[in-house]
């Protein structure tokens, strides 16, 4: 999945606070700086890359999307401060054991072959070296359920094609690597059910990219029609703790 379609809003979308991000960035830079060359699957604008590179993690790029990447190249005041390749993650262009670790946040949730994702990862590290990932994810506000059910009866599903949870990639992984949780990290976060419309308007989840313009603008005015019914404000502000979890899949000698 390219988000080319996504590179001039992604980073308003998907940042973190400051100081969530400087101790996700340094939960991440104590794991990767000790070892060699690194390598990040779907790096998109740089959101994790540009600080740990800043923290002196030497590392590789690699996304689908170009566009992306230009986006990652201007984040760094227009100059390219890691090597950066367009590839496809579950083809990685690199021999064996190239690298010593790779990172991919947000990223196999989207694959639909997912296991050839992690396989390739595994490929280019080799045991010793580790996988990390964030499989992403977020609250549910309470407007969720009613709200997807109004989408999916205009055809609009909230679909994750790949994998959501560490436990299928452990199963998968069994005898090649051993799963262990990172430092969780909280936050809160405030939305409204409006804000939730003009992202789905705006068709700035990818999980809306399969509906045409016209289904997404049925299902929203229903949902809108629903909330109308219900009492429920449009400009509401609700507080939802949000936990972000990285995970590490520590590569062993299978012998």
């Amino acid at each position: 999945m390219s988000f080319d379609r996504a590179a001039d809003f992604y980073d308003a979308t998907r940042a973190l606070p400051p100081d969530v991000h400087a101790r996700l960035t340094a939960i991440l830079a104590a794991e990767l700086t000790p070892r060699g060359r690194c390598l990040e699957i779907g790096v998109g604008t740089g959101r994790i890359a540009l600080p740990l590179v800043a923290e002196g993690v030497d590392l590789v790029g690699l996304d689908i999307a170009p566009l992306m990447l230009r986006r990652l190249v201007d984040n760094a005041g227009g100059r390219r401060p890691l090597p950066l390749c367009v590839a496809d993650v579950t083809a990685l262009p690199f021999a064996d054991r190239r690298f010593d670790a790779v990172v991919a946040s947000h990223v196999l949730h989207l694959v639909v072959d997912w296991r050839a994702t992690v396989d390739e990862a595994v490929r280019v590290v080799g045991p010793g070296g580790v996988l990390l990932v964030d499989f992403g994810g977020g609250p549910s506000a309470p407007w969720g359920e009613p709200a997807d059910a109004v989408m999916r009866s205009h055809v609009v599903v909230r679909v994750r094609p790949g994998v959501s949870s560490p436990e299928p990639v452990a199963d998968h992984l069994s005898g090649r690597a051993v799963a262990r949780p990172l430092p969780p990290l909280t936050m809160t976060v405030e939305r409204t059910l409006g804000q939730d419309l003009a992202d789905w308007e705006g068709q700035r989840h990818s999980w809306t990219w399969s509906a045409n313009p016209a289904q997404i603008a049925a299902g929203c005015d229903g949902v809108r029609r629903w909330a109308a019914d219900d009492g429920w404000p449009l400009d509401r502000r609700v507080e939802l703790e949000r936990t972000i979890q990285w995970w590490a899949f520590d590569l062993v000698d299978p012998a």
